[in-house]
């Protein structure tokens, strides 16, 4: 039986990234998920479980899961070449992308940089707020207020940011105990990348040129900042397909999975399994 394996990868500054495996014979195409801010590898969870033609690597950013702590002040590109060392581990030279929220970000610009590592990329709301009047102040306040909560020591109360305003005043049953202490943990990493995705501002003109095909999402409920976020970027990538998924907010992957994988896998169909290793 097909079961995920922790693996680790080591990057030129010796940081570990711990890293989600999943394949049923390690012959499948690749596909590179990447993770939203807090989330971790479960943004992924029914991908992984449900769509076992793929062959899955799961990384968690640094901060995330078992991977090293986040430096205090982390950036975009770094987190890419987190995820070349993350292929490198598995030898693989080339995989299909695929990001929600900061994931989405990473993808860019490991699409940017590395763009002969990546079949393609689909980017589940990206965010680039230096291209959104304001986003970026709203992204700072979001981020002190997350420190000033987590300075008071009230962790639940700095998750609650992220969280109730999608799931309501009884997130914490939603969540569940396992995935509560996992966004516990996770939360402390949360201010850190969020500076760094305001930091990010590879501009108008490199996104234009941004090479492997591209298929941009949001979800059909998603928040208007959220969406505002999303067609921002679209409108830089002239190449890019864009799409909606229905019944899904800023977690498409985990709001309708059904739909989302439906739209990954064609994805892939249409731009080739040209993945090696």
């Amino acid at each position: 039986m097909t079961i995920n394996e922790l693996r680790f990868a080591e990057t030129a500054d010796g940081a570990r990234i711990a890293y989600e495996f999943r394949a049923e014979n390690g012959d499948e195409p690749p596909v590179l998920a990447l993770h939203g801010v807090l989330v971790g590898t479960s943004n992924w969870v029914h991908q992984m479980l449900r769509m076992p033609e793929y062959r899955w690597i799961v990384p968690s950013f640094r901060g995330h899961g078992e991977s090293s702590p986040v430096a205090k002040t982390p950036d975009i590109e770094q987190a890419a070449l987190d995820m070349v060392a993350v292929l490198d581990s598995e030898n693989i030279e080339r995989a299909l992308v695929t990001g929600n929220s900061l994931g989405a970000t990473v993808a860019v610009a490991l699409g940017l940089m590395r763009p002969e590592r990546c079949v393609g990329l689909v980017l589940m709301e990206p965010s680039i707020p230096s291209l959104v009047p304001d986003a970026s102040d709203r992204l700072i306040a979001e981020a002190t207020r997350t420190r000033e909560l987590l300075e008071q020591g009230d962790v639940d109360g700095a998750l609650g940011e992220f969280v109730h305003p999608r799931l309501g005043d009884d997130w914490k049953k939603k969540l569940g105990r396992r995935r509560l202490e996992e966004w516990r943990r996770n939360i402390h990493a949360a201010p850190a990348w969020l500076d760094a995705v305001v930091a990010f501002d590879p501009g108008p003109g490199p996104l234009a040129g941004l090479q492997p095909p591209t298929l941009i999402l949001h979800g059909e409920q998603t928040r208007g900042f959220y969406r505002a976020l999303t067609l921002a970027v679209a409108e830089c990538v002239p190449h890019a397909e864009l799409g909606t998924i229905p019944d899904a907010g800023h977690g498409a992957p985990v709001d309708n999975p059904e739909q989302f994988n439906q739209t990954l896998a064609g994805f892939y169909e249409r731009v080739g399994s040209g993945a090696a290793g």
